[in-house]
């Protein structure tokens, strides 16, 4: 059971933070798009981490709190959401993984759905 200091601050934290944690929480899919299967651990967090950057950005400045403090607060929101949510749900029921393989390409260049079918 939540407290009365948790429940106040979730209370507080307004349509833009729900913005955010929806933005946050479908992120990893999206990522998942973007990176390709043999990319390095270290190459996809750095994709994974600019794709927050931007994503919190944009956020940010549609809902009008585009300063220092709202751009830390929105890539703060977003990083902590996004990174929770790829643990706990996208990668263990392998949606984000089944993303990645399906649209990576091979060594060639090309899609592997283009290789599969020659």
């Amino acid at each position: 059971m939540m407290d009365a200091a948790t429940l106040s601050t979730l209370a507080a934290l307004g349509p833009v933070a729900l913005w955010l944690m929806a933005v946050g929480f479908f992120s990893p899919p999206v990522i998942a798009v973007i990176q390709q299967a043999a990319w390095s651990a270290r190459r996809k967090s750095i994709v994974a981490f600019v794709f927050y950057l931007i994503v919190a950005a944009v956020t940010a400045w549609l809902n009008g709190i585009f300063s220092t403090v709202g751009l830390v607060t929105a890539v703060l929101v977003v990083f902590v959401v996004a990174s929770t949510a790829y643990k706990a749900l996208w990668k263990p029921t392998g949606v984000a993984p089944a993303i990645e393989a399906a649209t990576s390409t091979g060594t060639d260049g090309r899609h592997e759905a283009d290789t599969a079918s020659n």
